[in-house]
């Protein structure tokens, strides 16, 4: 019996709305689905895809790829003893005694300087109305580069316009590559800018160890410092949007996140529930053949990182949201070798901002008219595949009783 012939594409209304029964169809009837449309196989199991997250005859790199076009050979697009060398270069920023480091220098801060500005705006009123999105998945995040880069913290506005053609440009189906390297130039223009007229005593955390101070710039590594720039941005904006979506719709009361176990479990349950990056791109370095299906050496593979999360032979009901599962196995942040540089970073990021949300307002609540919010709310608008997101999250943020 041939396949089951399951409609395909990332772009249109129905996936966007609702992806979860077309990924559990592929997973009942075509685990190993050729995509005419991206001229690329998608894998759907959470054990082939953990397995080919880690299988060396899986590789990251390919010269045509739109990202190694972008970016250059960077730490998304090498693999061997190159992307061991640049995970060496990077991992001191990024282990844990120094993440720990990070959260009360910078983190604290950032997401201080988003919540300050949201307690201005309430002043004497109880409660405030607020553009979730803009206000504070985009809003921490990008306040968090910029001081790990170590530039003017306003300058966040003028950045994300530049990072944004970037992941357009990698993403399914992709945006302009000429825009994105438009604003690639322009992001390393401002970034050497910043480098020259870095003085003694001036702290830039990801800059110093990329470009350590009083050495000639390495010019080949500014393509890696615009990529971490997309990297320590939208990924965080989408998982953001993603935490908060799931405590409004769970009705989560805001206090009980304050409990860090609790929280833990929140975050890690979301990630796995609704993951920001529902695809990962790898290619075959040999012939393969998965499930009676012969996939050619240089073939591309879209991993189904989306569709993994919510398989039914790896996680007990798999489509309900509960922090409480005793299961909480990861793929959001990849597998294997080339498993997320800045994973612990990520984590305290979502932490600190969610403890200090419940530490400094009272409760949460869907914002606007309230007639059909319910109904509406499991079907909001979302775009994106790679960083898969909300457009909008409106929210109503309550003043804390004093104590």
């Amino acid at each position: 019996m041939s396949p089951t012939k399951v409609s395909l594409d990332f772009s249109s209304d129905e996936f966007l709305a609702d992806p979860w029964n077309i990924y559990k169809e592929l997973r009942r009837s075509d685990p190993v689905h050729w995509s005419s449309a991206f001229n690329a196989f998608l894998i759907t199991r959470f054990e082939d895809v953990q397995e080919l997250l880690s299988d060396r005859q899986v590789g990251s790199g390919f010269p045509m790829r739109s990202s190694r076009r972008l970016f250059g050979r960077t730490l998304l697009d090498t693999d061997g003893p190159r992307h061991r060398d640049l995970r060496k270069l990077f991992m001191p920023l990024f282990a844990g005694g120094s993440v720990k480091r990070l959260r009360t220098e910078i983190l604290v801060p950032a997401v201080d300087q988003v919540l300050d500005s949201i307690e201005a705006e309430m002043g004497s009123r109880d409660e405030v109305d607020v553009e979730f999105m803009e206000r504070v998945a985009v809003g921490v995040p990008y306040a968090m580069v910029t001081r790990l880069f170590g530039l003017p913290p306003e300058d966040a506005a003028w950045l994300r316009p530049r990072v944004l053609p970037l992941a357009g440009a990698i993403e399914f189906p992709a945006t302009s590559l000429d825009s994105a390297l438009t604003a690639k130039a322009e992001l390393i223009e401002y970034l050497k800018d910043k480098l020259a007229a870095r003085a003694d005593g001036d702290r830039m955390p990801f800059l110093d160890l990329v470009f350590p101070p009083g050495e000639p710039v390495d010019e080949s590594m500014l393509g890696t410092a615009t990529l971490f720039l997309l990297a320590g941005t939208e990924t965080s904006v989408a998982t953001i949007g993603k935490i908060m979506y799931a405590v409004l719709a769970h009705d989560v009361e805001l206090s009980t996140l304050a409990d860090k176990d609790y929280r833990t479990q929140v975050v890690r349950e979301t990630l796995r529930w609704e993951p920001p990056s529902h695809t990962i791109l790898r290619y075959a370095t040999t012939d393969l053949n998965l499930h009676g299906v012969d996939i050619p050496r240089r073939s591309a593979l879209l991993l189904s990182l989306g569709s993994a999360s919510r398989d039914e032979n790896a996680f007990e009901d798999p489509d309900s949201w509960r922090p409480d599962r005793t299961d909480q196995r990861l793929l959001a942040f990849s597998a294997g070798p080339h498993t997320c540089l800045g994973i612990q970073l990520a984590l305290a990021e979502f932490d600190t901002l969610f403890e200090r949300l419940s530490h400094r307002f009272g409760g949460v609540r869907l914002g606007g008219s309230l007639d059909g919010i319910r109904q509406g709310f499991w079907r909001l608008r979302e775009r994106g595949h790679i960083f898969r997101r909300p457009d909008h999250l409106h929210v109503r943020l309550e003043r804390k009783a004093d104590a």
